[in-house]
């Protein structure tokens, strides 16, 4: 019986959180935005709008990655709390 060696992709989980109007790196497979907050978060280069407690998750097939730039803002209002957190699934060692 002939022995077959699969090279599988390692990768791992990073992730933070987005308060300010900013640009939002990828160099990644996936990655999800989550509006924790209570103001409205728009991506704004993609045309996305998440209310609170909503998200959104961009994903690739398996060996891809995209390099785009993601900009992040904010709606604006007394009293309201920006939290966006973006969760990055990323490939070590490519």
């Amino acid at each position: 019986m002939q022995t077959v060696e699969i090279k599988l992709l390692e990768w791992e989980v990073q992730g933070y959180t987005v308060d300010v109007p900013k640009y939002v790196e990828s160099n990644c497979n996936s990655l999800t935005f989550i509006n924790y907050g209570t103001s409205v978060v728009t991506v704004t280069n993609i045309g996305v709008v998440l209310q609170p407690n909503q998200s959104i998750e961009i994903g690739g097939n398996a060996g891809e990655i995209t390099n785009q730039r993601f900009f992040v803002t904010f709606s604006t209002g007394v009293g309201l709390v920006n939290n966006c957190n973006v969760i990055l699934k990323r490939y070590i060692g490519l």
